[in-house]
């Protein structure tokens, strides 16, 4: 992998203008900034926005993100949908971009099975050649991730395909 996941990677916010059109002149100012004060990275994640964007505007800010970032450091784009047929078209998309990685919360709609939730992590997996980070955003989009889930992904894809961002509350109790 041409930029390994190290450092400081910051989330980036995504400025949006009064029609809910994204501000891309200011995102690539905030990217500037970001590299400018030795960010490693920058990283398009659920906070970013990406479940308030549709299809299309979801893929254009993956697209300018690393248009202003790659070659600079990593670029991390977030691909979690709804179904798996959607989460792998924006893997796909953010591969073809040249993303260092993708990560992915599971589905928000519906409340899936630990081996659904497994079986929805290993398709994007499979699907790419780069990193999948799996994002445990409890907190925000309900129960957290089993840790049968992860043992199963990190036995099927070992350490350097399949990474973890758990943010589960209380995180401690959920890792032990």
């Amino acid at each position: 992998m041409s930029n390994m996941l190290k450092g400081v990677l910051p989330v980036l916010h995504t400025p949006l203008i009064d029609d809910s059109k994204i501000d891309f002149p200011t995102l690539e100012k905030e990217i500037d900034w970001a590299f400018q004060t030795g960010a490693d990275g920058v990283v398009m994640a659920m906070v970013s926005e990406v479940l308030r964007l549709g299809y299309h505007r979801r893929k254009e800010l993956a697209t300018r993100i690393c248009q202003a970032a790659l070659g600079r450091g990593c670029v991390v784009v977030s691909v979690g949908a709804e179904s798996i047929h959607e989460a792998l078209e924006f893997a796909h998309h953010a591969e073809q971009l040249g993303a260092t990685a993708v990560m992915a919360i599971p589905p928000v709609a519906s409340s899936l099975s630990g081996t659904k939730t497994g079986d929805y992590f290993a398709a994007i997996a499979s699907g790419i050649s780069i990193p999948l980070i799996v994002q445990d955003a409890s907190s925000y989009v309900g129960a957290a991730i089993d840790l049968g889930v992860y043992l199963r992904l990190l036995e099927q894809f070992g350490p350097d395909k399949i990474y973890f961002k758990p943010e589960a509350s209380p995180l401690g109790p959920n890792l032990s």
